[in-house]
Order: C-alpha cells, then sequence, then structure tokens
C-alpha cells in the first residue's frame, strides 16, 4: 500500500510485515525506518480483519503465521497480537536501537522521531545484525510508540509511556445528540480495551485541533505531552472517553434563486 497516516505516525504494508516511520507535513520522499513483522512471515497481501469506529485491525497471514496490527486515529501506539508459534521480529534499518529489558528503543529513527517497541514484562529481545527478535516470554502481544516529536530524555519518555503499552483498544465508538432547543451537537467518544497485563486500563488517545477546542463542559480534558501533526496540534488524553459540543445552525433546503 501507499503510506498510511494515523497521526502521528506514518505506516507501509509490506509482504513482511508493517513499516512504522514518521514522515512530516512538507517532507518529500519515502523510507522504511522500522519493519515489524515475524520471523519468516511472507504474506502475499494484507487484509482488514477488523475496524471500529476510528481504528482499523490489519491482517498478514502466510499459511503459517499470523499477524494483526491495530491502529487508531490519534493514538501513537500501534498493536501487534501474533500467533503462538510465531516470533516477533523488528527490522531496524535507520536510527539508533537500544534493548533496555523488554524495551526495544529506537532513537532518531526518521525525521528526528523515537520509537519504543514495548514486549511483555519477561520478555527479552536478541539482535542479529539489524534484525531484533523476541520470543515475548511466552506471550503473543506487544506494542511500539512514536515518542513526542518534542522528547528530550527518551529513555525517561519511553518508561512513563510503559503504562499504556499494555491496554489494547478492541473497539471504538462514536455517538451523536442534538438538542433543537440549543442546537447543540453533543459527540460523545468512547473506547473499549483489553487489558494484557498490568493495572493500567487507559490508552493514551490523542485528540485533534477540531476536538480539544470544543470539548464539554464535562468532557476530560487532554492533559499529557502533545504532538505536531498535518492537523495541527495533537494532544494527549489519559482515558477511554470525551465529549464534544458544536453548535449546529442549520442547513438551508435550498439556495436563494437570486434572478428573482
Amino acid at each position: 500500500a501507499a503510506n498510511l497516516f494515523n497521526y502521528p505516525m506514518t505506516m507501509k504494508t509490506t509482504n513482511n510485515g508493517l513499516i512504522v516511520t514518521y514522515i512530516p507535513w512538507g517532507v518529500i520522499g519515502d523510507n522504511t525506518a522500522i519493519e515489524v513483522g515475524l520471523t519468516g512471515l511472507n504474506a502475499s497481501k494484507t487484509t482488514v480483519s477488523d475496524h471500529s469506529d476510528w481504528t482499523v485491525t490489519m491482517n498478514w497471514n502466510d499459511g503459517t503465521r499470523d499477524l494483526d496490527v491495530t491502529s487508531g486515529i490519534g493514538m501513537p501506539f500501534v498493536y501487534f497480537e501474533k500467533n503462538a508459534t510465531a516470533v516477533a521480529s523488528v527490522t531496524v534499518n535507520s536510527g539508533t536501537p537500544t534493548v533496555s529489558n523488554e524495551l526495544l528503543i529506537i532513537e532518531n529513527a526518521s525525521n528526528g522521531a523515537d520509537f519504543v517497541v514495548y514486549a511483555p514484562v519477561g520478555s527479552t529481545w536478541s539482535a542479529s545484525g539489524n534484525i531484533y527478535t523476541s520470543s515475548l516470554n511466552g506471550k503473543n502481544y506487544w506494542s511500539m510508540a512514536m515518542l513526542p516529536q518534542s522528547t528530550t530524555n527518551v529513555s525517561a519518555t519511553a518508561q512513563a509511556y510503559k503504562q499504556y503499552a499494555y491496554v489494547f483498544p478492541t473497539n471504538t465508538t462514536t455517538s451523536w445528540s442534538y438538542d433543537p432547543a440549543t442546537a447543540k451537537v453533543t459527540t460523545d467518544f468512547n473506547v473499549t480495551t483489553s487489558v494484557k497485563e498490568g493495572t493500567n486500563t487507559n490508552v493514551l488517545m490523542g485528540l485533534l485541533p477540531h476536538q480539544w477546542a470544543n470539548l464539554d463542559a464535562n468532557s476530560p480534558t487532554p492533559s499529557e505531552q502533545s504532538y505536531d501533526s498535518v492537523r495541527g496540534e495533537l494532544k494527549m488524553l489519559d482515558g477511554n472517553s470525551f465529549t464534544v459540543t458544536n453548535t449546529f445552525k442549520g442547513v438551508l433546503p435550498t439556495l436563494p434563486y437570486l434572478a428573482n
């Protein structure tokens, strides 16, 4: 496929897995900074195996190995799941990789962006050249995050993000209500999660400007770090729901007939 943008990341599907990188607005060109997949994976195509209101799950299956990857608009994490016999693989084509227990930190991978791959707690990463593999401590899930472009202490931010690494979104829903008396449209955004390990139950969710600028008075507000995006500042919310309120003034059923 061509480049896929979920804000803040850039992705691309290949036969061997998912390219994860960062291409900011105005930069011409393409790169394959990091490829995440399974050892030996060679699928003829990538299909959509699931989707919800603002997430999509991509699937690779070559008859032996099976990989699911979930990505959501505004989410700085990408979530991976595999079949039991497959081995997780990360190919680092650019950037500086460092292994810290179950974390694979890749600094300056693409246009200054830093990435962190989170294996389950207790996992190890083995390196062969620029290819890092893990048995995931017998588990079948892992995740990957792009850190904010303003990050100065990569190690500290990587550890701070770890609390979100094992909270996987399983469904996202958007519901609307309209009050004719006030001409207000209220939109509720909700994420359903599956907690793979740990005690945290919240995802890290990015709000775009048209969302954070119109939050309902009773809505949770984003107070975590933010990202630059082609759509403006992407503000991070530690939480699984938020509410937006907009004024809707109506639409004319027809345009005036000016000739009269």
